[in-house]
């Protein structure tokens, strides 16, 4: 399944393409748990909202979301 990565300037999502999450412990930890669906519903759809960029962005520093 093809993923759309993330890039947000001035409220505009870029596309990009393959995330996925590789370390679901670690993702339960990092995401709370109110937004742990919109998140993985985010990915499945191939867009990142504005207002989850900054968790996606923790998340890839944090290698939990990897994007090639």
């Amino acid at each position: 399944m093809s993923v759309t990565r993330y890039r947000v300037e001035e409220g505009r999502v870029e596309r990009l393409a393959d995330c996925e999450v590789r370390d679901f412990e670690m993702f339960s930890m990092l995401v709370p748990p109110t937004l742990q669906n919109a998140v993985l519903d985010a990915l499945r759809a191939g867009s990142i909202p504005p207002e989850l960029a900054p968790l996606f962005k923790r998340l890839k520093e944090a290698e939990v979301l990897v994007c090639t």
